[in-house]
């Protein structure tokens, strides 16, 4: 008995080795404890991702269904938004009129909009994303298309209230027609 610490004799049936010390087993406890946390922060980690990538998602789906409201609802209280051919808007509220008001002058829902290729880096509560955006805008009279633009989302996220939030949106065009811009008159 005086030995039951030095050497705890289970058998093998029961999972653990014969001859080890009650040390070694605590010894790999902490190992263990340390391994689970480390997978519990990777999992955080892939979990956030997901949230994100849902949410950028969620924000041009209501973006092509021009649901400026749900749009507006995909970003924080205090975010930006900076995109090409427009001045920057801070502000939820803000940036809910300016969907309304201006967006939605060269954004009629019938553009065919894709994101992909995303890259995102989490850090704690913030996260930064860059997206690969194709839109092909289409003449809203007839739905012919027009043609295609090519740009970059380059996105910064914050977790305000348990979910993850847009706080900083940039868009700026790669490829588009040729004077930049989208053509005038059309809707």
């Amino acid at each position: 008995m005086g030995n039951c610490k030095k050497n705890i004799n289970f058998s093998k049936k029961g999972g653990i080795n014969m001859g080890r010390t009650l040390e070694e087993l605590e010894k790999r406890i902490v190992e263990l404890e340390e391994k689970i946390k480390k997978l519990e922060q990777r999992l955080q980690v892939l979990e956030d991702k997901d949230e994100i990538r849902e949410l950028q998602h969620k924000y041009v789906d209501a973006l092509i269904c021009t649901e400026w409201d749900e749009c507006a609802e995909c970003f924080a209280e205090d975010a930006t938004v900076n995109v090409y051919l427009h001045e920057p808007v801070h502000g939820k509220e803000a940036i809910r009129r300016w969907f309304k008001e201006e967006l939605s002058k060269t954004h009629a829902g019938k553009e065919g909009d894709f994101v992909v290729h995303p890259i995102i880096e989490v850090s704690g509560d913030k996260a930064k994303g860059r997206w690969l955006l194709y839109l092909m805008y289409m003449y809203p009279r007839t739905g012919q298309s027009l043609f295609w633009v090519q740009g970059y989302y380059r996105n910064e996220y914050v977790r305000e209230k348990g979910r993850w939030k847009i706080s900083l949106m940039t868009w700026t065009e790669r490829l588009g027609l040729p004077g930049g811009g989208p053509p005038t008159g059309l809707w």
